[in-house]
């Protein structure tokens, strides 16, 4: 059923190999490319919407057309962390570099292959959702959220003069928020007319809420304490579909939108069943409508939502301040509370009200440990033991595995107390060269990578794997943006790309730094 495949070039030339089960076969020229394509029901690779579709589609139509009209693709990067075929390559640990063409597209097919195992859930609801709603097959080929627009018959409308102007939640009571913060986003809305859009969106506004300070904007809400361990009784309080319910009990919609009594359905659907293809189309929707290559683009309606969102989390807040002894965090959709469990039945009490009250619906989670280093980087152990491991802590991913020897090291330090220094050592004798890569890739408008040498610079691939080295005639790597030179972050001062590197050549004292640095 899937064919997946890899593009080739170099100069006039070019291959194309495609494998479908275990058969394999190449192209190229136009008659191979179509005996290739004869019986594929649906090509699979990656970044293939921008690049090798296109190129197959003109070798097909004679250079007539850009587009593949017979055939059904699936762009694997699509919705996905902005990664390179190769970073993805070097955090599964699988082979990047080839000797001839064809080794370079087998090997890049095989990472295609683990890719889709690693995305079969996102694949399997995409398939679910034209199904259900007898979507044309192409729509296949669309993002979730370009799903969801066609679901609503969206049309684009134009930007309107309306952006800052809030429409506000109609059940929450504002006679008990804060004056100040009811006044700061007033205060935008009355400005708007004769202030700069971007200059009001970039206002903040600070205030405590339960001994933290919380900083508030037209985004989300987030304040946490810093480095902060603690052990006892926590509640994390999270709403459910927090930015889907505020715009069902508020007709947030966007404009654009020709049938809004579709979401209306879809919103119940997903309360009734909790089908994952209709929290996918429901939450898909919020971001859409600030997203000006959208159908669904409504920015008014997207300020609308998340203002609405951080005022009813700060009149949570206010509501349980009585009744829990700390605030831990605050996000965007929820709170963890320290306790004392003679309060637990009260607080669960009051949340069944505030949710009667504002038409919400909440889960509460029992945690009996929390490390946070910031809002961004936590762990919780909830009753039954599970780990919640967020930001520098979270476990490696096919998106993410840049020196996992670090991440993993500050976890180990900062959660069971095991010295960096101690854990590097340990990890040194035990692990493989890997754990101790570090990826990196090249970011924002630079057009290179180059590594200071004592002749220079010299040039190397976009994406780069190797280890931090504990030699000084290895230099830096720099990104490069006309002859401008800056550091590729969070890189070593002195690296060995992996293909060179053995275990004798791994700077220890730097790996231990790293950890060190994000001890608390």
């Amino acid at each position: 059923m899937f064919t997946f495949y890899w593009l080739f070039q170099k100069n006039d030339n070019w291959l194309a190999i495609f494998k479908t089960d275990d058969r394999i076969t190449t192209a190229t020229d136009k008659e191979s490319l179509e005996q290739a394509l004869s019986s594929v029901h649906y090509l699979v690779s990656y970044g293939n919407y921008q690049t090798s579709d296109k190129f197959l589609a003109k070798i097909l139509s004679d250079g007539k057309s850009s587009f593949l009209q017979k055939y059904l693709s699936i762009d694997l990067s699509q919705e996905a962390r902005n990664c390179t075929i190769e970073e993805i390559g070097f955090n599964l640990r699988m082979k990047i570099k080839a000797k001839t063409p064809e080794e370079f597209c087998l090997q890049r097919i095989a990472i295609c292959e683990a890719i889709f195992s690693e995305r079969e859930e996102y694949l399997e609801t995409k398939f679910e959702i034209v199904k259900e709603f007898q979507l044309k097959p192409r729509s296949i080929m669309k993002t979730r959220a370009n799903l969801a627009a066609e679901i609503l018959q969206a049309k684009k409308m134009p930007k309107r003069p309306n952006i800052l102007l809030f429409e506000f939640d109609q059940y929450v009571p504002f006679n008990e928020l804060p004056e100040r913060l009811v006044h700061f986003y007033q205060s935008i809305k009355d400005r708007y007319k004769n202030t700069l859009e971007e200059k009001l969106k970039q206002e903040k506004f600070k205030m405590t809420l339960a001994n933290l300070t919380h900083t508030f904007g037209v985004g989300g809400v987030h304040a946490a304490k810093e480095k902060y361990r603690g052990e006892g009784c926590f509640l994390l309080i999270d709403v459910n579909q927090f930015f889907p319910s505020i715009i069902q009990n508020n007709k947030l919609l966007s404009v654009g939108i020709k049938c809004p009594e579709i979401f209306d359905e879809l919103y119940k659907k997903k309360v009734q069943t909790g089908k994952l293809a209709y929290k996918i189309l429901i939450n898909a929707i919020n971001g859409s409508m600030n997203n000006p290559y959208s159908a669904l683009y409504d920015p008014q309606k997207f300020y609308s939502v998340t203002v609405n969102g951080q005022l009813i989390i700060t009149h949570l807040i206010l509501v349980l301040e009585s009744f829990f002894e700390e605030l831990i965090q605050t996000n965007t959709d929820g709170i963890l509370i320290r306790i004392n469990p003679v309060m637990e039945n009260t607080i669960r009490d009051l949340l069944e009200l505030w949710c009667r009250q504002l038409h919400l619906q909440v889960s509460i989670t029992k945690v009996n440990k929390v490390w946070q280093k910031d809002v961004n980087n936590y762990v919780l152990q909830k009753e039954d033991g599970q780990l919640v491991r967020k930001g520098i802590f979270a476990k490696p991913t096919y998106l993410s595995n840049s020196t996992p020897v670090i991440y993993n090291g500050i976890f180990e330090a900062v959660v069971n107390g095991i010295k960096p220094q101690n854990f590097i050592i340990d990890q040194y004798k035990k692990e493989s060269l890997e754990e101790f890569c570090f990826i990196g890739k090249i970011q924002g408008d630079f057009t290179g990578i180059e590594q200071q040498t004592i002749n220079g610079y010299v040039k190397l691939n976009k994406t780069i794997c190797g280890i931090a080295a504990n030699s000084n005639k290895y230099g830096g790597v720099f990104q490069v943006r006309n002859d401008l030179h800056s550091r590729l972050p969070n890189s070593p001062s002195s690296f060995l790309t992996y293909e060179k590197a053995t275990k004798k050549d791994i700077d220890t004292k730097w790996y231990i730094e790293q950890i060190e640095k994000n001890c608390f």
